[in-house]
Order: C-alpha cells, then sequence, then structure tokens
C-alpha cells in the first residue's frame, strides 16, 4: 500500500489542511497530491489514471467551455506513453475521485522556461476543462496549485490557440488579473467556423485563391473522367470501425501517415464506440483515395486528421472532401458548429464558411515577480 503526503503549498497553513492519502491498489498513483484552499485537492499523474474516467466524462459534460480534445478518448491512451512527457493535472472538490472540477494535459517545454497545455499531440484545440460550479475559485486553486514550490513546475503557463471570446481565456484572465499576475495575449488571428447556410457567392476569396479554387474544379472534372467519385460518410460504431480497417489500408505507403494513423487509432476507436466520431471519406473507382476525422459532441464538430493517398495528393482531393464535409455539416441537424481544429490546414473551402472567430494564445506568469521572463516568452514566440 502506498501512503503519499499532502503539501500544504504556498498559502499560508491555517488555511489549508494537512493529512494523509492512501492509494487504492489498482488505481493510477498519481505523481503528487496537494491540498489547497477550501478543501480542494490537485494532483499530477504522468499514467492514465483510468480509474477515474466516470469522472472525466462528468466534467467535459460540465465544463464552462466544452472541449472533446481533453476527454478520456484523447487523454488515456496517451498518458504513460513511451517517451511521452504529456502529465495531466486535475482539481477534485473534497474528497474522493467523483467531484472533479478542472482537468488540464499539459508538458514542460521551452528547456523548462514554461509548461504548454495542449492537447493530445499537438493537433487539437488546447482549452482545459473547468466546471461550470464556481470556475473563478477552481482556476484561482489551479493557478496557486501549479506555482506550488513542491510541484516543481515553471512559472509561466502558456495556453495556446484559444477562442479569444471564449470561456477558458475570458475567466482565465479575469483570475490572472485579480491575483495581481502578469499575463500576455499573443498570436491573435482569425479563422473561419461553419455554422448555419453557406453562400459560394459571397465567399470571401482573393483574386488568387479564387484563381486556385478554379484550378482544383478542373483537377475534380479531370479526376471524374478516371472513374466514378465516391462519398461517404460513416455515422455510427459499425460504420467508423469499418472505415478505420479502410483507412489503415489507405495510410500503409507513407512512414508518417503510419505513424500517424498508429498514434490516432486508439482514440478513434473510442470515440467510434462512444459514437462521438464521423469519418468522411472520398472513393475513386471503390477506392478510399482521402478521408477527414472529425470528432463530435454536444453539436460541434471538428475536422481533427485528414489522410490522402499519396499519389492523389497533387488532384486536390483534400478540399474536395473538405467542400463535400462542409456541404453535408451544413444539413446535419446534430451539427451545430464545424471547425478545423488548429494544427489542421487551412483549406480554401473554409473561405466558404461564414462565421469568423478569433484566436488568440494567453500567457500566464502564475508566481509573482515575472514580468521580464513573460515578455521574454512573448517576444521569442513573436518573433
Amino acid at each position: 500500500m502506498s501512503i503519499i503526503r499532502k503539501d500544504l503549498g504556498q498559502r499560508p497553513p491555517a488555511r489549508l489542511k494537512s493529512k494523509l492519502s492512501v492509494v487504492q491498489p489498482g488505481k493510477a498513483v498519481p505523481d503528487i497530491r496537494l491540498e489547497v484552499r477550501s478543501g480542494g485537492e490537485f494532483s499530477l499523474y504522468s499514467q492514465a489514471p483510468d480509474h477515474m474516467e466516470p469522472a472525466m466524462d462528468r466534467l467535459a459534460e460540465a465544463a464552462i467551455e466544452r472541449n472533446i480534445f481533453q476527454t478520456p478518448a484523447f487523454l488515456l491512451p496517451a498518458l504513460g506513453e513511451r517517451h511521452s512527457l504529456l502529465r495531466v493535472a486535475l482539481m477534485e472538490d473534497g474528497d474522493g475521485d467523483d467531484n472533479l472540477t478542472a482537468l488540464m494535459t499539459f508538458s514542460v517545454r521551452g528547456n523548462g522556461s514554461h509548461l504548454l497545455a495542449h492537447a493530445i499531440g499537438d493537433i487539437g484545440y488546447h482549452a482545459p476543462l473547468i466546471s461550470r460550479h464556481r470556475p473563478m475559485a477552481t482556476l484561482d486553486q489551479l493557478f496557486e496549485a501549479l506555482a506550488g514550490s513542491l510541484v516543481n513546475l515553471p512559472g509561466i503557463a502558456v495556453f495556446p490557440h484559444l477562442l479569444a471570446d471564449g470561456a477558458f481565456m475570458r475567466f482565465a484572465r479575469a483570475v490572472a488579473a485579480a491575483r495581481g499576475l502578469a499575463f500576455r495575449v499573443t498570436h491573435a488571428r482569425r479563422r473561419r467556423a461553419l455554422s448555419g447556410r453557406i453562400d459560394p457567392a459571397s465567399a470571401a476569396l482573393t483574386p488568387g485563391e479564387r484563381e486556385a479554387w478554379q484550378a482544383n474544379l478542373a483537377k475534380w472534372e479531370a479526376l471524374n473522367a478516371r472513374g466514378k467519385i465516391g462519398y461517404h460518410i460513416a455515422r455510427n460504431p459499425s460504420e467508423t470501425a469499418l472505415m478505420l480497417d479502410e483507412l489503415s489500408a489507405l495510410t500503409t505507403t507513407v512512414a508518417e501517415d503510419r505513424s500517424r494513423f498508429a498514434a490516432l487509432l486508439p482514440t478513434a476507436k473510442k470515440l467510434g464506440r462512444n459514437d462521438q466520431l464521423r469519418i468522411h471519406a472520398l472513393y475513386l473507382a471503390g477506392e478510399m483515395i482521402a478521408a477527414a476525422i472529425q470528432p463530435v459532441t454536444a453539436g460541434e464538430a471538428w475536422i481533427w486528421q485528414v489522410f490522402v493517398r499519396p499519389d492523389m495528393e497533387q488532384e486536390a482531393v483534400d478540399e474536395q472532401l473538405i467542400m463535400r464535409l462542409t456541404e453535408w455539416n451544413t444539413r446535419d441537424a446534430n451539427i451545430a458548429v464545424t471547425r478545423a481544429a488548429p494544427g489542421v490546414g487551412p483549406y480554401l473551402a473554409e473561405r466558404f464558411w461564414p462565421v469568423e472567430e478569433g484566436y488568440a494564445t494567453l500567457m500566464v506568469a502564475i508566481r509573482p515577480g515575472m514580468e521580464r521572463a513573460i515578455d521574454a516568452l512573448a517576444r521569442e514566440h513573436r518573433d
């Protein structure tokens, strides 16, 4: 039986509790477990805490900003992988594993200069999960715990590619300001989202993009002359399982594609079993030539990974696939908004999407007195 002592953190001991935590056999052992203010508990794991999967699922449903990339389907297969530096920080409200209030996956980057909160494999949306119940207090406790001396983490936390108007960005900035912590918002950019109907006539294409689009149309006409073009969507667990088998064959030629597919397969299988996966695929004469992996939850769809058969890469079949996906998702009553995950695309087809959204990176100095360090990091990332 393992026993892990709980640290008192940086705040005055009178505001915290001190006790011993007994780790039950068969459960993943946290690297460290701390008590913070208000009885909240902070845990840090480098191995998959499988026993907490139900609590993670509940938090994902109750988060201020939904993010399928921070759910167990993505998180658990990646933790503990060989050479993985990924860790997960968890906040719990009270005793037991039943009431998670925060979940954040991260790794230490920049030779120890900062911790980077990110989705698995760096492709995906990166906002941590924070419970709707007392989100300001939860974020305050999370920042306090991450800054604790025994946790031994860098004093700057970087949250990349957040929706600029998203709930996590708003609450995290408010908590940093309330605690007197330095923070910087960098890498502001715009990207389009698909919500509602599209009007091809009003697409915001530059003259160069219109020329490229016309060239793509010519390529698709030439492709049609080579054989029948088919488009299929796998929409339920049995269909996605079959299409993943087809996709496995598509990715055997190129080593990078094989590696990418092998890394996503455990997650894709779990999403498929949970009915949270759609796979859009193009076929030429009955053979798959391109596929897009699309996680879906609570009306939000993300284009996560796109694969193209190597001999088709010059035929713009990925653009044709994303255009077909666009047309389908506008008619799908279960999808309210479609986005391309950070790290994917951009595709010309996105220019037909009617909604423009802002993204930005948030840097927070979770310890006081780090203004120079955070300014230097912001300049380094800007250059």
